[in-house]
C-alpha cells in the first residue's frame, strides 16, 4: 500500500522519484498501480502524477522500483521497465530518459533499481551503469534502495554484528575474506556502490567510474531506515548516485532526509513499521542554455 504522505513529506511533492519495491503491482489489471495513482492523485491535487513500473533482474520477482512524475512537469521520452516489451535489453533496465517539461531537448538518464541482498549480485548489477559516469555524456543518476552504503566512517555505523544472535542474519552486509561467513568484525559490503563512486582511503575516494553519491555531495549522512528492535544501527541505504553532469546541476541545500510526522512505530505482530524507510529528496536545476540533451 503506497503511502501518499510520505511521498508529500514536508509539503515537498517530487516532480519526478523512484518508489521502491512496487509489490506486485502488475497483478489483476495493474491494480495496484492504478490505486498508487489515485491515492496520490487524490492527496496532491494540483498534481498530475503518473507511475510507470520496473522489474528486478534474475527473476528475483515481481517488486521492482516504479517511477514516479507529474505529467504536467516532466516528460519521459523512454522507459524501459518492462522486459517483456519488444526490444528490451537487460542494460537498459529501469531507465527512463526524461526532460523538463519546458526544455523538452534537456534530456537527462535516470535509472531506477534495488540492491540484491547478495552482494555480488548487487555489484553485478551496477556495472551496467558504467558508461554513464563518464563527463561527456548528458547529465545521469541512479535512485535505489542500495541494500547498503558506501565505504567511509560516514556512512558505516560503528557496531553493527554485535547486535545479531547468528551470523546468518547479517551476513548480506558483510564482506567476507573468503565469501564464507564467519562470526567476528568484518568490513562491510560496499562493493556496489564504491565501485561508481570510489572506494574510501584514509580521508577521501578513490577510483570507482565517475559517479558521487548525493549524500556526500551535501554533507548529509542521516540514515534512511530505523534502528532494528535487537538495536542495530540505521544507516543511509537509499538515496542517489549522480555523474559529473548531473552533480554540477545539484541544488545547493536541496539534499533532505525527510524525517517521519508521525510516530512510526513496530506495529504488533508485524515485523517492520508501517514504512520501514524515509523518503530522500534533492534537486537538480536545469537550464534553457544548457547542452545536456546533446
Amino acid at each position: 500500500m503506497l503511502d501518499a504522505a510520505l511521498v508529500g513529506a514536508d509539503d515537498r511533492w517530487p516532480d519526478l522519484g523512484v518508489i521502491a519495491e512496487a509489490n506486485f503491482w502488475r497483478f489483476f489489471g495493474n491494480h495496484g498501480q492504478g490505486a498508487a495513482e489515485v491515492a496520490l492523485n487524490t492527496a496532491a491535487r494540483n498534481r498530475n502524477y503518473v507511475l510507470r513500473i520496473g522489474s528486478l533482474p534474475g527473476e528475483w520477482g515481481d517488486i521492482g522500483p516504479a517511477l514516479l512524475y507529474d505529467a504536467a512537469k516532466v516528460h519521459v521520452h523512454e522507459w524501459h521497465g518492462d522486459p517483456r516489451d519488444a526490444g528490451f535489453l537487460g542494460r537498459n533496465r529501469n531507465l527512463a530518459v526524461i526532460s523538463p517539461r519546458d526544455l523538452p531537448d534537456q534530456k537527462m538518464d535516470l535509472f531506477a533499481t534495488h540492491g540484491h541482498p547478495n552482494g555480488d549480485l548487487r555489484l553485478q548489477d551496477v556495472h551496467r551503469f558504467r558508461p554513464y559516469g563518464r563527463r561527456t555524456v548528458r547529465p545521469a543518476a541512479v535512485l535505489a534502495d542500495w541494500f547498503g552504503h558506501p565505504s567511509g566512517p560516514e556512512f558505516e555505523p560503528d557496531t553493527y554484528a554485535e547486535h545479531f544472535d547468528e551470523v546468518a542474519h547479517y551476513a548480506p552486509r558483510m564482506l567476507f575474506p573468503d565469501g564464507i561467513p564467519v562470526p567476528g568484525d568484518h568490513s562491510f559490503d560496499c562493493r556496489a556502490l564504491d565501485y561508481l563512486c570510489g572506494r574510501w582511503v584514509k580521508d577521501r575516494r578513490i577510483g570507482g567510474v565517475g559517479f558521487h553519491h548525493v549524500g556526500e555531495l551535501a554533507r548529509v549522512y542521516t540514515p534512511t531506515n530505523f534502528p532494528a528492535p535487537n538495536g542495530r544501527p540505521p544507516t543511509q541505504i537509499d538515496g542517489a548516485v549522480l555523474n559529473p553532469r548531473a552533480a554540477e546541476m545539484l541544488v545547493p541545500g536541496s539534499v533532505q532526509v525527510h524525517e517521519p510526522v508521525e510516530p512510526n512505530e513496530m506495529r504488533p505482530g508485524r515485523r517492520w513499521r508501517r514504512n520501514d524507510h524515509k523518503r530522500s529528496s534533492f534537486a537538480l536545476s536545469f537550464t534553457a542554455d544548457d547542452t545536456s540533451g546533446a
